[in-house]
């Protein structure tokens, strides 16, 4: 196995093959009939003939092989021509495998091997011209005879280092195209890989700020609803009166959820034929009061709303829906939660505080809602700045400025 591998061509192709097949068969054809026919009909007293035949036929079948096996057409065509120069005193058309068996090893085999053919070659360079021109020419000193055995070597040698050169440039300049052509599936495989990752990360990203929408509006709107059930359930005794209105509050905050949620879910069911009612838009700095409204909070306003953009009205909203939610939540009964609004020039002051429990407020651990505000303020170039009050309750302060810049500071 290790032999078949060492004179097998692993670049060589059924096709190669068909092709040397064909092009040993017009050898033979065009080359060796020919002579052989000729050489027969203007000198029927050649006996050397016959060997010259069969030597060239030998040398011409071995093309069949010559991609496939390289070293093996090399071998038998230098076999070949050997015995030529040793049974025919005159050169025989099977001379013409040289060049060929030199750019064939030069083109298909690797290394230090391919240096053979070149070996080979210089050792026939001279056993030819010494058998055909010197031997039966040769008498005495004879300056003539020298010169030609030299032309004649050289020659010989041109014919094995020509076509060796040609065939090793044609190998390099392959070597040079495939090493191009892995150079640049490469690349492609780098670019794929890239893409993937930078869709990974926009999938991930997307879910993140679905969940964190999900968050505010779930979270919100059952902390409203828990807050007026719970206040409805103890004045409904009492204050009949009181109790509707909180029913009513509740039915309220549960069809403004469904409805962020339809609009939510619309975003993950695109090309659902089922969505074609319109979704309210989503909710900005103007929506601010009617918010702070529903809780119970007070509201404090400075300055006029600006024209801002719908992502940083919306990150305002939510901020105050969310600190208001944490208030409903962890703050206790008579929390007294108070927001104020600041519009200046440069930016959005945002400021809820309460009196409740403070830090000394339970919670599970589980939540996402200061992350949640953290990751919008951030996004949009602003500061937050949350933790429990000296005296007592909980502050949330976040400053958004109107000209985002993005990654913000955060302080707890």
């Amino acid at each position: 196995m290790n032999i078949v591998r060492t004179v097998r061509a692993l670049e060589a192709t059924r096709d190669d093959w068909r092709a040397d097949v064909t092009l040993a068969g017009l050898a033979i054809m065009l080359g060796l009939l020919p002579y052989v026919i000729l050489d027969y009909a203007f000198d029927t007293s050649n006996t050397n003939l016959t060997a010259a035949a069969i030597t060239s036929g030998v040398a011409f079948l071995a093309i069949a092989v010559r991609r496939t096996y390289p070293l093996v057409f090399m071998s038998v065509a230098a076999l070949a021509l050997a015995t030529q120069v040793y049974l025919v005193p005159t050169p025989a058309v099977g001379i013409l495998v040289v060049p060929l068996a030199s750019y064939t090893v030069a083109r298909w085999v690797p290394g230090r091997r391919a240096r053979m053919v070149v070996v080979l070659g210089a050792i026939g360079a001279v056993l030819g011209p010494l058998r055909w021109i010197v031997e039966p020419y040769w008498s005495g000193k004879n300056f003539i005879v020298t010169v030609a055995a030299i032309l004649a070597s050289g020659v010989c040698v041109g014919l094995v280092i020509t076509p060796y050169a040609i065939g090793r440039r044609t190998r390099d300049m392959a070597r040079a195209r495939e090493a191009l052509l892995d150079a640049e599936q490469e690349h492609f495989r780098i670019l794929l890989s890239e893409r993937e990752h930078e869709a990974r990360a926009i999938e991930a990203r997307t879910r993140n700020q679905i969940a964190r929408e999900l968050h505010d509006v779930v979270a919100h709107s059952l902390s409203v609803m828990v807050v007026q059930a719970e206040g409805g359930h103890a004045l409904a005794a009492k204050k009949p009166e009181a109790a509707a209105a909180a029913l009513a509050t509740i039915a309220t905050t549960g069809r403004e959820a469904l409805v962020e949620m339809r609009r939510i879910v619309a975003v993950l069911r695109e090309g659902d034929a089922e969505a074609e009612t319109p979704y309210a838009p989503l909710p900005t700095l103007v929506d601010i009061p009617r918010l702070v409204e529903k809780t119970g909070a007070s509201l404090s306003v400075v300055g006029d709303p600006p024209d801002v953009t719908a992502t940083l009205g919306l990150a305002a909203y939510r901020v105050v829906q969310e600190a208001l939610t944490n208030v409903l939540k962890h703050a206790g009964m008579n929390a007294d939660p108070r927001v104020t609004v600041t519009y200046g020039e440069e930016g959005i002051d945002l400021e809820v505080v309460d009196s409740g429990l403070g830090s000394r407020a339970t919670t599970d651990g589980r939540g996402h809602g200061l992350r949640g505000m953290a990751e919008r303020v951030s996004a949009h170039g602003g500061t937050l700045d949350v933790g429990a009050r000296e005296g007592g309750g909980y502050r949330v302060h976040a400053w958004l400025p109107l000209s985002s810049q993005g990654s913000g500071s955060i302080e707890s």
